[in-house]
C-alpha cells in the first residue's frame, strides 16, 4: 500500500486525531521482539476508538506521493449414545457450525450457498437479472431418519429470506440456530485475505423452535453489521466472530488528487463514533453492537492497514438480548478456539524473511471475553491447509507451529515450534520454549519442504512435511520447557489431515506421490520409532477429497474395543467429448485390531456412489453420518443412504 511521507501524513492526521502516537504502518513493522506488555490496550474513552478508526480510514485513503507529484490486500467428539456420529470438531467440548447437522433423529440440511448478488466489486445489472444458480427462496430441510431401514422422510422446512445464504447451524434439542449472510464474498473465514473496503455486509443469527418440525417457529431474529468470519459454541454460549469496515458515503477510497484527500479529511472530521460502528438488530430493535470501552486498540505505533473492527459477540442461547461484544480495531488472519480462549493471529511485516505472526489471546468465561496478552513469533501460522490445527492449547499453554520463508533457494522455508504461556506479571504471552534450539538443533523438515498435516494431542504433536517424500515428525512436549523431536518416519506422499485413532495409532489423509488420495495408518506406540501399518490409495491424479482441507467432510465412528469405521469423500474428474465430468463417491474404511498396534490394519470396505454427475465442478459440501450400520451421505442438497455392509444398494435422494 502506498503511504504518504511521514511529515505530510502527520499534517493531515493531527487536526483530526487525538492519538499521540501514529507511527508507521505494518508494511514497515520490525521483526519479532521480546513480547512487550500489552500489545493491545483497552480503550480508555470512546474518543480513542474513534481516533483509531479514523486513523486507519485516513491511511487507507491516502494519495500516494506519485499521485500528489502529478496533481492528478477434536478431536472428534465421542459418539453420542446409540453410536451415531455428529460434526467433526478440532477440540472436545467446542462445537463448530456446519451446513449439515445430525442429532441421531433428524438431519438438518441447509441449502447450498448461492451467489445471488453481488461481490463487492460487482454492479447490479440494470435489468436486475441475476443468475443465482439456485432458487431465490430456499429452505433448511429437516429429515426424520430411520436407521433400521436406511431411509429418511421430510419432517419440515424452515424458509429463508431471499438473498440469504446459510453459513452454518447449531442444533440443541428442540432449538436450531442458523448463521446467515446476505451478501456473499465466499466464506471469509476460509480465505483470510486482507479486508479492504467491502460493500455493506449483514450477518444473521436466527433461533427457531423446532419442537413441531412441521411448523417451526422463529423465536429470535438477530442481524449484525459486518462480514461473518467464524463461530463456535461452548456450553450455553455461541461466539460469533465478525469483521466490520465502515462504509462511509461520499468518501473517496481511491483519491486521485490532493483535493480528493482534503474532501476526505473534511468528511471524516464531521463523523461521530456512532457513525463508524456496527449495529445489531434484535427482533427489529437496533442498537450499537460495540461498547467502545470494551474494545482494544494497538498499544504500539502500528497503524492498521484497513479500518477494520474485529468483533467477538458472545450470545447466550437462552437470552440473546444479553449478548456481550468485545472488539479490537485491527484485522486478523485466522482464528483458533479452545475451550477457554480465542486466539487471533496477525501476519505482520511484508519483506522476507522478516515476516512474523502476532498472536492475541482472549480468555473465555461464558459471555465474558477478556484480553489476556499477546506475543510475536517468527514465521507465518496461517499458510495453507486447515490452519487452526497449527495452534493448540494444553494445560494453559499455547503450542504453535509456524513457517518462516526466505529467499534462499537452497532452503527457502523453516518450521518453528513455540510454546507460549500467559505472563504472571503483564498482559503478555511469554515464550516458554521453541524448536529448533541450541540443545535440540535438528530442523523440522528437510530443505524446501513445506508443512502439511499438523495435530497436537495432549503432550505430543505430529507434523508432516513434504517435498518428494513424507517425513512424519513426532514431538514430545511433556516438558514444555524442553520440547524435542522424538522420532521421524519417511514414507512416500504426504498427509494433510491427521486423526487420532488411539494414543498409539494415528490416521493420515492426504495425497500419494504419484497422485490420488492416500490414507495411511501410523503406529506411534514408540515415539522414537513411528511405523506405518499400511496405506491405501484411491484413484490417480484426477482424484481429490474435500476432507483434506475441510474436517467436516471426514466422519469417524469409534468402537470401544471392536472395529472402527470412517468415511472419506473423493471426487474424480474426467474429460468426455470436450466436457469435464465430476463424480463424487463416499469411500468406506475400517480399522481392525486398534488395541494391538502391531496387528492393526486399515481396510477398504467399499463405496457409496450416488448416481449423479456434474459438469459444473466438484461438490464442495460432502457430509456423512454413521448411525449404527447405516450411512447417511449428504452431497450438495441431496441425502443418500445405504447399509454399511451393502453400500452399493443406494437409497435416495431424500
Amino acid at each position: 500500500m502506498n503511504m504518504l511521507p511521514t511529515s505530510l501524513r502527520l499534517s493531515i492526521l493531527l487536526p483530526l486525531l487525538s492519538l499521540a502516537a501514529c507511527g508507521g504502518s505494518s508494511s514497515s513493522s520490525p521483526g519479532p521482539e521480546e513480547p512487550a506488555a500489552g500489545l493491545l490496550k483497552q480503550v480508555s474513552a470512546p474518543a480513542e476508538l474513534e481516533a483509531s478508526i479514523k486513523t486507519a480510514l485516513t491511511t487507507v485513503t491516502a494519495v500516494s506521493t506519485d499521485v500528489l507529484a502529478s496533481a492528478g490486500g477434536a478431536a472428534e467428539p465421542a459418539p453420542a449414545p446409540g453410536n451415531f456420529t455428529g460434526t467433526y470438531t478440532q477440540e472436545q467440548n467446542v462445537d463448530e457450525f456446519d451446513v449439515v447437522r445430525y442429532d441421531g433423529e433428524h438431519l438438518y440440511v441447509a441449502p447450498r450457498r448461492f451467489y445471488h448478488c453481488c461481490f463487492a466489486a460487482m454492479e447490479v445489472p440494470a435489468d436486475g437479472a441475476v443468475n443465482t444458480g439456485s432458487p431465490a427462496v430456499a429452505s433448511i430441510r429437516m429429515l426424520e431418519t430411520d436407521p433400521a431401514g436406511a431411509s429418511a422422510t421430510l419432517a419440515g422446512t424452515i424458509p429463508l429470506d431471499e438473498n440469504v445464504s446459510v453459513q452454518g447451524m447449531y442444533v440443541d434439542g428442540n432449538r436450531l440456530f442458523a448463521l446467515t449472510a446476505e451478501l456473499f464474498y465466499g466464506t471469509y473465514g476460509d480465505g483470510w485475505s486482507s479486508l479492504a473496503i467491502w460493500a455493506p455486509e449483514i450477518l444473521g443469527f436466527h433461533i427457531y423452535d423446532i419442537t413441531d418440525k412441521a411448523a417451526p417457529v422463529q423465536e429470535v431474529d438477530v442481524t449484525i453489521d459486518g462480514a461473518f468470519v467464524d463461530s463456535r459454541r461452548i456450553g450455553n454460549v455461541v461466539y460469533i466472530l465478525s469483521r466490520y469496515a465502515p462504509n462511509v458515503e461520499g468518501l473517496f477510497y481511491s483519491p486521485q488528487t490532493a483535493a480528493d484527500q482534503a474532501h476526505n479529511q473534511a468528511l471524516l472530521a464531521n463523523l461521530t463514533l456512532d457513525d463508524l460502528l456496527p449495529k445489531i438488530t434484535i427482533d427489529g430493535v437496533e442498537q450499537t453492537l460495540v461498547d467502545p470501552e470494551n474494545c482494544y486498540v494497538s498499544n504500539d505505533e502500528r497503524i492498521p492497514d484497513y479500518p477494520v473492527i474485529t468483533s467477538i459477540t458472545a450470545v447466550p442461547i437462552d437470552n440473546p438480548e444479553g449478548f456481550v461484544n468485545t472488539c479490537y480495531n485491527d484485522e486478523v488472519y485466522g482464528v483458533y478456539v479452545s475451550e477457554n480462549a480465542i486466539y487471533f493471529p496477525q501476519i505482520l511485516g511484508f519483506e522476507l524473511p522478516d515476516v512474523f505472526t502476532r498472536i492475541h489471546k482472549f480468555g473465555l468465561s461464558g459471555t465474558s471475553v477478556s484480553y489476556s496478552g499477546s506475543a510475536d513469533v517468527e514465521g507465518q501460522v496461517w499458510v495453507g491447509g486447515q490452519q487452526d490445527f497449527r495452534m493448540s492449547e494444553y494445560n494453559g499453554d499455547l503450542r504453535v507451529l509456524s513457517s518462516r520463508f526466505d529467499r534462499n533457494r537452497t532452503d527457502s522455508v523453516d518450521h518453528l515450534l513455540y510454546i507460549l504461556r500467559e505472563s504472571p506479571t503483564a498482559a503478555a504471552l511469554d515464550i516458554v520454549s521453541s524448536l529448533p534450539n541450541a540443545a535440540n538443533p535438528e530442523p523440522i523438515g528437510k530443505p524446501n519442504e513445506h508443512l502439511y498435516g499438523v495435530r497436537f494431542l495432549g503432550d505430543r504433536a505430529y507434523a508432516v512435511t513434504f517435498l518428494q517424500i513424507d517425513p512424519l515428525y513426532v514431538f514430545d512436549l511433556a516438558d514444555p520447557a524442553d520440547p524435542r523431536i522424538a522420532g521421524t518416519l519417511e514414507v512416500t506422499g504426504f498427509s494433510d489431515f491427521l486423526h487420532p485413532v488411539t494414543d498409539e495409532l494415528l490416521l493420515g489423509l492426504g495425497a500419494a506421490a504419484a497422485g490420488g488420495v492416500k490414507l495411511e495408518l501410523f503406529d506411534i506406540s514408540d515415539l522414537s520409532a513411528p511405523l506405518s501399518r499400511g496405506a491405501v490409495t484411491i484413484g490417480d491424479q484426477n482424484n481429490y477429497s474435500e476432507a483434506r482441507w475441510n474436517r467436516h467432510a471426514f466422519t469417524y465412528q469409534a468402537d470401544v474395543a471392536g472395529v472402527d469405521r470412517f468415511t472419506v469423500p473423493t471426487t474424480t474428474y474426467s474429460e468426455i467429448d470436450g466436457q469435464f465430468q465430476f463424480e463424487t463417491s463416499l469411500n468406506l474404511f475400517e480399522i481392525h485390531d486398534k488395541l494391538t498396534p502391531p496387528l492393526a490394519s486399515l481396510l477398504p470396505v467399499g463405496q457409496l456412489k450416488p448416481p449423479v454427475t456434474s459438469e459444473y465442478g466438484f461438490a464442495d459440501r460432502n457430509r456423512a453420518f454413521l448411525h449404527d450400520d447405516t450411512i447417511y451421505y449428504v452431497l450438495e442438497d441431496d441425502v443418500w443412504s445405504a447399509f454399511w455392509l451393502s453400500p452399493t444398494m443406494v437409497n435416495g435422494p431424500f
